[in-house]
Parts: structure tokens; C-alpha cells; sequence
């Protein structure tokens, strides 16, 4: 236990902290919670670091964690199809990773929407999006040999972090809406750790 507790980074020991206050709730009030927590969302392209969406993700673990949803005791909005992953609510994240893994499920973090299985009609923009992301994201793995080809890793490095921020724009005020017309609410990442891109850089700049 000592080991395992030594292994987790402080931040992973806040969110279970907060995450204690939905592990106090009973199965039903849970379930209510997230299913009116699902009609707050509905309607919105929503950015994975907003504050409900954070507060769902707790609460929506712990509910898979008890199976909550396979014992129906609150019905969520109507507009909500059932996930085949988990049988929870269907509730799409747009990730870097789409073009690999599809679109996520929110309730058990596994491929709720297989990437060939995405509409298409908005299929071909997130494939061109996610292929020009893979090699700006790259940049923070590189290793020692790419680094020294370009001479000055830590200018690449801040080249590809204003890219990202860039794309991560496109990605939550364009595609992440367009996938409103198929889905009741879509969660986007709005966050690179690797290349040190926050979610407060990650704003629409206002037009000229």
C-alpha cells in the first residue's frame, strides 16, 4: 500500500479527493445526478477542463466503476443513445487520438464511435485535422537525434506549442460543433501536457 500510494503524483491525489464527495453517494441519487447533469450539457460542444465537465468525469467513473447505469434507476435525456462500450449514456470526446481511436466514451474512457464509423460528412476534416496534429504533437517526443538535427530544440519546441494551440482552436470551435448535429453534446480536449499547451491558451482570438 505504501509503495502504491508513493506512486501517485499529487495531482492524481487531489482528484481523488474530490472525487470523494460522488463515492459518498448512493447508487440512486449518483444516477440522478448524472442524468441531470447530462441535460446541462446537452445542446454544447463543451471543453474537457470547464468545471462540470470535470465534476461529470468523477462522478461518471465512479458510476462505471458500480455498474450504476446497468441497473436503469434514472432515465437520462431521451436525446442520450445508449453507449455500446458500457450501455451509459452516449457522450463523445474529441481527442488528438481520434483518427486512432475514434471518438472516446466519457463514462469508461473506451472508443464509444470507431473512427470508420464517424459521420460522413465530417469524417474527412478530422482525419486532415488529426494528421496535421500527430507531427506537432511529435515534437515533444522527439529524440536526441531529431534534436540536434534542428540545432534549436526549445524554438521548435515553442513553434510547435503555438501550432497546437492553434489546432486545439480549430478542434473546439469548428469541429467540435459541427459534431452537435449528430451527437446531443461532445466533450474536446483542450489541453497538450507534453507540449506544455494549458487550457488558458487555448482561446478563439477575437477577429480583426
Amino acid at each position: 500500500m505504501g509503495n502504491e500510494s508513493s506512486e501517485r503524483s499529487p495531482v492524481d491525489a487531489l482528484w481523488d479527493e474530490y472525487a470523494q464527495a460522488f463515492r459518498s453517494f448512493d447508487d440512486l441519487t449518483l444516477a440522478r445526478w448524472l442524468a441531470q447533469t447530462l441535460g446541462q450539457l446537452q445542446g454544447h460542444a463543451w471543453r474537457m477542463s470547464h468545471p462540470l465537465v470535470a465534476s461529470y468525469r468523477l462522478a461518471a467513473q465512479e458510476a462505471h466503476r458500480r455498474g450504476v447505469w446497468l441497473k436503469r434507476l434514472a432515465t437520462p435525456p431521451a436525446a442520450y443513445l445508449e453507449a455500446a462500450c458500457c450501455r451509459a449514456p452516449a457522450l463523445p470526446v474529441l481527442t488528438r487520438d481520434v483518427r486512432d481511436a475514434g471518438l472516446l466514451c466519457q463514462h469508461c474512457n473506451e472508443t464509444l464511435v470507431p473512427f470508420e464509423e464517424l459521420p460522413e460528412e465530417v469524417r474527412p476534416e478530422l482525419e486532415l485535422w488529426a494528421a496535421q496534429y500527430a507531427p506537432v504533437h511529435g515534437v515533444a517526443h522527439w529524440d536526441d537525434r531529431q534534436r540536434k538535427a534542428v540545432g534549436h530544440y526549445e524554438r521548435a519546441l515553442e513553434q510547435a506549442a503555438e501550432e497546437a494551440e492553434r489546432l486545439l482552436v480549430r478542434a473546439g470551435f469548428e469541429l467540435a460543433p459541427r459534431l452537435l448535429e449528430f451527437y446531443p453534446a461532445v466533450i474536446w480536449e483542450d489541453q497538450d501536457e507534453c507540449l506544455d499547451v494549458r487550457p488558458e491558451d487555448v482561446l478563439l482570438q477575437p477577429s480583426e
